[in-house]
């Protein structure tokens, strides 16, 4: 039936996927014998040990199939002796310890087990049937034996895709009997191989501690080209073998390694590592290789393989094209094109060899013997010759062997699509180098290299069709002309000519192919510096003025005229030197045109309310601002500004400045602003956020701000201009962006006038829908506690359930700390909201959210965290659903609240909900104090039901053994939990060490 819903498409995507995959596993299941017993003995092991079962537990759960198959066959008569009986009750009861016995009951077994030093197949059979994945990794943690590797099944060895229980077993043996371990994993490679690639990088791991012993097997694993993780361990390993110690194989390795398209492709600081790695060794401690010792000849050869390997890519020697002087290449900050980090690699070596005096042909026979005579090998012989001439030119019979090489490198000048600067640095070199008896043999090379000129009829045809692609070699002559003998360029003297008139005269150097510049720095080439000079000079309005007049090259100009560059650099001087900027805004705004007047206005805004200006400042700005408001509607650059400069008029009322005379014709413009914005609408995803980012949204903002500012002066309540506005809004059709901005104010305009809050209470304090302005006030607003008592009560309940709720959790703890109790009883209140759909998460989250904000301000004293402690203490009298008090974990930070006080209540909390949020944290407070009875039930706790792995289980473990090391030897059912705890989360030496 899954089948046909997957083929007819008549099923959603998501409930498909679940019935397929359930069906899949029961397919597998079906297909396995026994395969209903496995996964009933996997449920029974999950139920006890909140773990999963791996590979050597499901192996060892099988054999219950065979006991069924066996006891089947007895019950229908097949023939079984009494000695046959005997065994099938043994093993039957062997394996119902294993399955039903705690691991407390089996602990000192399992010690016993692990302290064996000749163990025998009989107690190997008992480590092979463990079904408790805890028993397993205890196990290979401590056991000391060597003889196990022989003893146990394969399946209990082996590692998994994600986990491998035997690895600590496997690492003592290694530094004991390194060929040993690798001997056998060697020898199991296809079957480690089969649990996936994160068991071979697990295996590989281990090995690779083996040192140099584990170099063939390593060798045998890259062949294979295993996944780039694999690889990345081995890459570690070749890095850590000492100097001393490497030998040909490790090159080898290495080798097979660098030529993995996925490891160099994705880890290039790594592959990286390693060329440095090889270059490394090849004189180490710059002492030249001799006699016998050819490392340094294969590193020289495999270097060059490598690179060769790589130029047979047509992306990596475009990528190889693109980089202008090699020369600026460096292994310690490797690119991320392995083909010019190679290239790198391979001058290095041979620079060092240049050092230690090797002459030049056998430096260079790696790079002659293995890559083809391309343009790459050409550009990396000169490079290497321009860097070497140092070191070369100053010995007679060194300095004939590197002008031969010279002259037989300049025959291959002419290859590549571009000209590259390191190319010209060696042609310059040997211009002015040459000795006067080898210029003709020079000049002869470099006129092969560079091929014949074109004819004048082929010139002129290219002149016709102009603009057009310009020919190769064409492009590499041009590039390297300024280096050029003369009598060299002579014969290209006409394409030259044209190609100098077309594109101008070339650069001393090749530019490179790709230039990569940051434009918001630049500006568009208009310089800061500059335009701060003038303002300091002359004044901001002669400044912005010069500005605005400032050419933008048309590319730079992002279709604006180059304004947003002009922005953008006013943008930094206003930042820079805010008191030239803010003397005389009018004279400044009166130079600039909207787009600049935006950007002015706008940086002035933001260095307001960074606290860069006084109340008194402020106002002067906001009014030159609104002197040059728009007065045309719609177009784009003047809603910016009609924004900037609301929002200014926002900054100076809330500051309690005023705007002099033109504070009424403000007040009619922002009201104008308003009514031309707000339009029916419930569809907004973010009323709030996108409300202000509109004029309309920001005009109402600012005029509530008027009218609450002008209520506090006068006492009168909020004036009519405001609340006339805000009625009209209240009364017509919903406008979610409108109502959003009413409900963000709603508490300040409760506080300015409650009387008219309260006549306007049906349409303000309202629930029922997100788009109210309560709604909002909740989620964005202030604190108010008297107007949340105004709310209806399940309302609020369900409001505090809804999704993006922690503003109006964060309104109702902050109510409940009130010693006035404005919500009635905390427990009253929690309960009735622990009630409702979601509530339960919900309370949970209030009092994680609660001890946090405990927890920040431990400072001012300790009213908050008693008062934090009672409403916790309310939440434990309320007998809340269990989840609803995992969040009173958190109150483990808050160190404002007295340790008898949180032990008890921590206590009181686990009786009802063992599972508290942040465990480890949890289990390390109590640490504090380990004589405390209730301490080591908390640890209990902690361990029995925090997280079940990861770091924080790993945290959890260390705090709870630290308490239990400092708990008296005294039998108490306190200390029994914690020893049981410790032994259940697999720290059994820990419960055996007090």
């Amino acid at each position: 039936m899954a089948d046909a819903w997957r083929q007819q498409g008549g099923v959603g995507s998501g409930d498909l996927d679940v019935l397929v995959g359930a069906v899949e596993e029961l397919r597998a299941e079906q297909a396995e014998r026994g395969g209903f017993r496995t996964r009933q003995i996997g449920r029974l092991v999950a139920e006890q040990t909140r773990q999963e079962m791996g590979l050597a537990e499901t192996e060892a759960a099988r054999s219950w199939s065979a006991f069924y198959s066996s006891a089947s066959g007895v019950l229908h008569g097949s023939g079984s002796g009494a000695d046959e009986a005997r065994r099938q009750f043994d093993d039957v009861t062997a394996a119902m310890e294993q399955l039903f016995l705690g691991l407390p009951e089996r602990a000192d077994r399992l010690r016993q087990l692990s302290r064996l030093e000749v163990p025998g197949q009989q107690d190997a059979d008992e480590v092979a049937r463990f079904t408790d994945p805890r028993a397993g990794v205890y196990f290979f943690s401590t056991a000391v034996s060597g003889q196990w590797l022989g003893l146990l099944p394969l399946y209990r060895l082996l590692p998994e895709e994600r986990r491998w229980p035997a690895s600590p077993y496997l690492r003592r043996l290694l530094a004991q009997e390194p060929e040993r371990v690798c001997a056998w994993v060697e020898e199991h490679l296809d079957a480690i191989r089969a649990q996936g690639p994160g068991a071979l990088s697990q295996a590989v791991a281990v090995v690779c501690e083996a040192g140099m012993a584990a170099c063939t097997l390593l060798t045998r694993i890259v062949r294979a080209q295993p996944d780039r993780f694999v690889l990345l361990r081995v890459a570690y390993w070749a890095v850590e073998i000492p100097v001393a110690e490497r030998t040909g194989l490790w090159v080898a390795v290495l080798e097979r390694v660098l030529r993995a398209r996925e490891f160099t492709a994705h880890e290039s600081w790594e592959s990286g590592l390693l060329l440095r790695s090889l270059v490394g060794s090849a004189h180490p401690g710059g002492r030249l290789r001799t006699g016998q010792d050819r490392l340094s000849v294969i590193i020289r050869f495999a270097l060059a393989g490598v690179l060769a390997d790589h130029l047979g890519d047509e992306d990596s020697r475009f990528q190889a094209e693109f980089v202008n002087d090699l020369g600026e290449v460096t292994l310690a900050d490797p690119p991320h094109a392995i083909v010019v980090t190679l290239m790198r690699a391979v001058l290095d070596l041979a620079l060092i060899e240049a050092r230690l005096g090797v002459p030049v042909a056998q430096r260079l026979r790696g790079v002659h013997s293995k890559l083809p005579a391309t343009e790459h090998r050409a550009r990396l012989v000169a490079v290497h010759l321009a860097e070497s001439w140092s070191l070369d030119g100053d010995h007679l019979h060194a300095a004939a062997q590197w002008w031969q090489a010279a002259i037989d490198a300049a025959r291959e000048m002419g290859g590549g699509k571009w000209p590259s600067a390191d190319l010209a640095d060696f042609l310059a070199l040997l211009d002015a180098r040459c000795p006067q008896q080898l210029r003709a043999r020079l000049e002869a090379a470099l006129a092969d290299g560079l091929g014949v000129p074109p004819v004048a009829e082929e010139i002129r045809a290219w002149a016709d069709a102009f603009p057009g692609p310009v020919p190769r070699r064409w492009r590499i002559v041009r590039g390297l002309s300024p280096v050029l003998p003369e009598a060299v360029c002579a014969p290209w003297q006409p394409v030259l000519a044209l190609l100098e008139e077309k594109y101008g005269s070339p650069g001393e150097r090749p530019e490179p192919v790709v230039k990569i510049t940051d434009w918001v720095e630049s500006y568009a080439g208009l310089s800061l510096e500059a335009f701060a000079a003038r303002a300091q000079a002359d004044g901001a309005a002669a400044a912005v003025s010069e500005l605005a007049a400032a050419p933008v090259p048309r590319d730079d100009d992002d279709g604006d005229g180059g304004d947003g560059a002009r922005a953008g650099l006013l943008g930094e001087l206003v930042a820079r030197d805010l008191d030239i900027w803010a003397a005389d805004p009018a004279a400044v705004a009166a130079a600039a045109r909207p787009a600049l007047q935006t950007a002015y206005f706008n940086a002035l805004h933001h260095a307001a309310a960074s606290g860069c200006f006084s109340p008194g400042q402020v106002g002067p700005l906001a009014e030159a601002a609104f002197a040059v408001r728009p007065q045309e509607a719609g177009a784009r650059e003047a809603e910016r500004l009609q924004l900037v400069i609301s929002n200014l008029l926002h900054r100076t009322w809330n500051s309690g400045a005023s705007l002099g005379a033109a504070e009424a014709d403000a007040v009619a413009w922002l009201r104008a602003l308003i009514t031309g914005w707000s339009t029916p609408r419930l569809d907004t995803s973010s009323p709030l956020g996108v409300a202000t980012a509109a004029p309309g949204g920001s005009a109402l903002l600012s005029l509530a701000a008027w009218g609450m500012q002008h209520a506090v002066r006068t006492g009168e309540g909020l004036p009519g201009q405001l609340t006339t506005v805000l009625e009209e809004l209240l009364g017509a059709e919903p406008d979610d962006q409108a109502l959003a901005v009413i409900g963000f104010g709603l508490a300040q305009l409760h506080q300015c006038d409650p009387v008219w809050v309260t006549d306007h209470a049906d349409a303000l304090l309202s629930l029922d829908a997100v788009w109210r302005p309560a709604r909002s006030w909740l989620a964005h607003g202030g604190n108010d506690p008297a107007l949340l008592a105004q709310l209806d009560r399940v309302g609020l309940w369900q409001a505090l359930c809804a999704p993006l709720g922690e503003g109006a959790l964060d309104r109702v703890f902050l109510a409940l700390l009130n010693e006035a109790e404005p919500l009635g009883p905390a427990g009253v209140f929690l309960a009735g909201l622990a009630g409702c759909a979601g509530g339960v998460e919900a309370v949970s989250m209030m009092l994680s959210r609660l001890a946090t904000y405990t927890t920040r301000h431990a400072g001012a004293g300790s009213e908050v965290a008693e008062r934090a402690a009672v409403i916790w203490r309310a939440a434990l009298d309320a007998r809340l659903p269990a989840a609803a008090l995992q969040g009173v974990g958190h109150f483990a930070f808050a160190d404002s609240l007295d340790q008898d006080i949180w032990l008890e209540l921590t206590a009181a909390s686990i009786a009802q909900q063992s599972g508290l949020e942040d465990a480890d944290h949890v289990a390390e407070r109590a640490a504090r104090t380990p004589h405390s009875p209730a301490a080591q039930l908390i640890a209990a706790a902690a361990l029995d039901h925090g997280p079940v792995d990861g770091h924080r289980r790993t945290e959890t473990i260390r705090h709870a053994a630290s308490l239990f090391a400092h708990v008296p030897a005294t039998d108490t059912p306190e200390r029994e939990a914690l020893r049981r705890a410790l032994i259940n989360a697999g720290a059994i030496e820990d419960a055996y060490g007090n």
